[in-house]
């Protein structure tokens, strides 16, 4: 018997039980189907970037970042967050609008931030065009870090604090009787618990689907790639950068270049034709990878005249779970009480993760969570189905139209 039982085991899952055996509110559980940060968690881009056109959203990364200083003192170990600050990147008139006024939240979330012309940027990252860029605000306390290894953290934090981990057990199911959690059935036998929170990602609607609760979100593809090393051009301690202009990121990953591109058509992959584990699986196939790159990378190729002369050395591909409303998905269900759900990140899940644990854990505790999470409610939607083909349409788009990074 437990007190609460997360399901999921990727950061947000696994920052959920950290901030629970905080609480000391009982026993925890993390359970989850593989290994702990193994699965969206393996592939993510995980770029910390603080701020946010959506301003409720700051506070949950800024938690992030208050996590990452707790938990390398209580492990005494260290995370490895790369400190490279990023670059917002300006190339037109109407995309240099919209960075002045996330320099101007920057400002009022207390988060570091000053402007950088275009030859400023050319020195701090190699590859640019400068002559595409008209100038850029500069976050120098941004940190980009490996999520697998953040989650990992998150969950021998929590197993310190008195938390049971169950890495390789997949739970098949809510368990509930007279409207009430009662605990959660896995291969391994049942357990028991009055609270339950649905962390599991792109698998999430599968679990609180049988309990009638719709969560507003579906698993859509995202993509990035990996540059052979170049040190000289790709320096690592170069800035991450987000260039609106081009849907596109980018970040050092040893010696090379991380970029992302937010290709138009992002596709839904439907939770039932999920595999069991993301292990070798790609999303895409290698020709359509090559089109992306031709074709909508355009924009991106402009701002990198040297591109052609890069040679790739890894697509990879993975799905994250997008909302329609592009807002994350937090809180309890009233159909079930003693659920709550810690899902549709958005794409921003590493980033976000300590403050979802938190704010979850707070209400679990019975406290008014740290920063108002209402927009994120799991019923704003209300009645719909988040298999039919039409709904996971529209998260898609969500993901097709997101310009900020990570």
């Amino acid at each position: 018997m437990f007190d609460v039982i997360v399901i999921g085991g990727g950061t947000i899952g696994a920052a959920t039980a950290y901030y629970l055996s905080k609480q000391q509110i009982g026993k925890v559980a993390l359970f989850d189907k593989g290994t702990i940060g193994g699965g969206a968690a393996s592939w993510a881009a995980s770029l910390l970037t603080q701020v946010r056109a959506k301003t409720d959203t700051i506070p949950l990364v800024q938690e992030t970042y208050r996590a990452l200083e707790a938990l390398e003192a209580e492990l005494g170990e260290s995370i490895g967050a790369k400190r490279v600050g990023s670059l917002q990147i300006a190339g037109s008139k109407k995309t240099a609008a919209s960075i002045e006024s996330l320099a101007e939240i920057a400002t009022q979330f207390g988060i570091a931030n000053h402007w950088v012309d275009a030859q400023e940027v050319k020195a701090m990252v190699p590859w640019i065009n400068e002559g595409k860029v008209l100038n850029a605000s500069f976050m120098p306390d941004d940190v980009f870090l490996e999520a697998f290894v953040l989650a990992n953290a998150y969950a021998k934090a929590a197993r310190r604090n008195g938390a049971v981990l169950f890495p390789d057990t997949e739970v098949t199911e809510i368990v509930a009787e007279n409207g009430r959690v009662t605990g959660v059935r896995t291969q391994q036998g049942f357990y028991a618990a009055p609270f339950v929170v649905d962390a599991a990602g792109a698998w999430s609607n599968l679990l609180s689907m049988p309990q009638a609760i719709p969560l507003p979100m579906a698993p859509v593809r995202s993509i990035y790639w990996i540059t052979r090393p170049n040190p000289a051009l790709f320096p690592s301690t170069q800035p991450m950068t987000v260039i609106p202009d081009a849907m596109a990121y980018s970040r050092p990953e040893t010696g090379g270049l991380l970029f992302g591109i937010r290709d138009r058509e992002s596709p839904f992959v439907h939770p039932r034709e999920l595999p069991e584990t993301y292990n070798g699986r790609q999303f895409i196939e290698s020709e359509k990878h090559w089109e992306i790159l031709l074709d909508e990378g355009k924009e991106f190729r402009e701002f990198f005249p040297g591109f052609e002369d890069v040679e790739i050395a890894h697509c990879i591909t993975g799905v994250s779970t997008y909302t329609p409303d592009s807002r994350f998905v937090i809180g309890p269900s009233p159909r079930l009480e003693g659920f709550y759900a810690a899902t549709g990140c958005v794409g921003a899940g590493v980033a976000m993760s300590a403050g979802f644990g938190r704010a979850v854990s707070e209400l679990i505790a019975g406290q008014p969570p740290f920063t108002d999470i209402s927009a994120f409610a799991p019923t704003r939607l209300g009645d719909f189905d988040p298999f039919s083909d039409g709904f996971m349409e529209q998260c898609s788009a969500a993901r097709a139209n997101k310009k900020d990074g990570g």
